[in-house]
């Protein structure tokens, strides 16, 4: 009789949260109590809500705390923004990372808050570390430096390219130029695209040790995508 009943969990399941409140909230009882304190409270949530920001894995709670941290217009918790996105360049960090990742999603939303609240830019920080990460960490690079609405956006994007370290951090950067360049890049890319174009069809090796494949196709594509958004919005 003992080994047919049903063990009961101390955890809580997602039946236990149903319901909790609208929308995603429904299965995220953290992300409805960080709405319930801020409507109760408002300012008086803060330290809640830097709590939320700066101890969470969750990227809705992590973008719902920022929303607010810009709502109440609290420059005192820029450094509490500052220091979810430093995991980027942190030499040891508790996060995952590259695009897609939870880790991401959560800082691009916090570089988006910085943006609003006009701190001291973080880019230039996250540039000068730039050599010193990994594969997954650098991809990340160009959608936070858009987010953050870096004014050497153009540029440090072009050196990417020019470097030519690897096929998806080149994409990453055509991407973003695509998004957020400006016409400073256009002789350079037109350059590209027509040198791409060329080579197009095939994937070749350079001699470096690592041995990265480019494949032109997508690279002259990319940059034909980002010629026309950027002249676009010149217009």
């Amino acid at each position: 009789m003992l080994w047919s009943m049903p063990v009961h969990h101390a955890e809580a399941c997602f039946a236990c949260w149903a319901g909790y409140g609208p929308g995603a909230e429904r299965l995220n009882k953290p992300l409805a109590d960080l709405r319930k304190i801020y409507e109760a409270r408002g300012s008086d949530a803060l330290p809640y809500i830097r709590k939320a920001l700066t101890t969470s894995t969750d990227p809705l709670v992590i973008k719902r705390a920022a929303v607010y941290i810009v709502e109440l217009n609290d420059r005192d918790s820029i450094p509490y923004l500052e220091d979810v996105l430093s995991q980027l360049i942190k030499r040891v960090a508790f996060s995952t990372f590259g695009i897609g990742t939870r880790g991401y999603q959560g800082r691009l939303a916090v570089a988006h808050a910085l943006a609003k609240l006009n701190p001291p830019s973080m880019a230039d920080q996250i540039w000068q570390k730039y050599d010193q990460l990994d594969h997954n960490r650098k991809s990340e690079v160009p959608y936070i430096l858009n987010a953050l609405e870096d004014p050497k956006l153009t540029m440090r994007l072009m050196l990417i390219l020019n470097r030519a370290e690897n096929h998806q951090l080149m994409v990453g950067a055509l991407n973003v130029l695509a998004d957020g360049g400006n016409s400073a890049a256009l002789p350079v890319l037109r350059e590209k695209a027509g040198l791409w174009e060329a080579k197009a069809g095939r994937a070749v090796a350079t001699v470096k040790p690592v041995k990265p494949v480019f494949y032109y196709s997508v690279l002259e594509i990319k940059a034909k995508q980002a010629i026309d958004a950027i002249e676009a919005r010149d217009k």
